[in-house]
């Protein structure tokens, strides 16, 4: 990996643009979904640039995380998480022994294979934003989910969420026809993320994708992460949802299609 000072300042307005979506997601603005494609498509060292950029991207997601559960901590319905918490965290133990390795995972995955599945993880975002209302009125009848389904959800949360940080929409299925409260449902999703991301950084910090030259990188983003925050939360106050949502998914689906050729080509 390339250390901060060996950025141009066009590779590092990129980065911090990619990060500035994820605090506004933090912030309420739906972005996050564009940040890690976008990342991977400017990151300077394209030889191993969705490998890295997965790395880089976690501890700063770690600290989002923690800011959140600051902000939720009295909302968290830790109950609804107990059955899919101990999947989620077999799902990475199997991620990490089979792909997360760059020399030793049992199944290789080469950074071109990670960057088209990290595109197309885009693109079912996408897919379930369309498709979003008959999908839940489908899982309507897991309102209260017990350790199959949980444990499903979890080991494919975190195996999606080792791989590319995509576990969003797989938690908002297993939430959202729990019917709870905005707030909580906001609160109880920032408490699996802080789960899932610590748990995540073990096998991270051990197999070597969290580097000291990432970490000084993303020290030198984080007043990106609170600005990001404070617009998003802005945007949501002054701009109708469906001014915004068609747009952001567009966006999405171009990222994602370009990563994709990009990678194929």
């Amino acid at each position: 990996m390339l250390i901060p000072t060996q950025h141009t300042p066009t590779e590092l307005a990129a980065i911090a643009l990619s990060l500035l979506l994820l605090g506004m997601s933090k912030g309420g603005f739906p972005v996050g979904a564009i940040a890690l494609p976008l990342l991977v498509l400017v990151w300077p060292s394209q030889a191993g640039a969705a490998r890295e950029a997965v790395g880089f991207l976690l501890p700063l997601l770690c600290l989002m995380d923690v800011i959140a559960i600051l902000i939720y901590r009295r909302s968290i319905e830790w109950k609804r998480l107990r059955h899919v918490l101990p999947g989620a965290v077999a799902g990475v133990a199997l991620a990490s022994a089979l792909f997360v390795s760059e020399h030793h995972a049992l199944i290789a995955v080469s950074d071109r294979i990670l960057k088209i599945a990290i595109g197309v993880v885009g693109l079912l975002f996408v897919a379930y934003f369309a498709t979003r209302k008959w999908i839940l009125a489908q899982l309507d009848d897991a309102a209260k989910p017990g350790w199959t389904i949980g444990s499903s959800f979890g080991v494919i949360a975190g195996i999606t969420s080792s791989l590319a940080h995509a576990a969003g929409p797989l938690m908002q299925m297993y939430l959202l026809p729990q019917h709870l409260p905005k707030i909580r449902f906001a609160a109880t999703m920032a408490g699996f993320f802080f789960v899932l991301n610590l748990v995540k950084m073990v096998p991270f910090a051990l197999l070597g994708r969290i580097q000291t030259d990432s970490l000084m990188l993303g020290a030198m983003m984080l007043p990106v992460i609170p600005t990001g925050v404070v617009l998003g939360h802005l945007l949501v106050r002054i701009t109708r949802q469906r001014h915004y949502v068609g747009f952001i998914y567009t966006v999405l689906f171009v990222t994602s299609i370009a990563l994709i050729v990009k990678a194929l080509a």
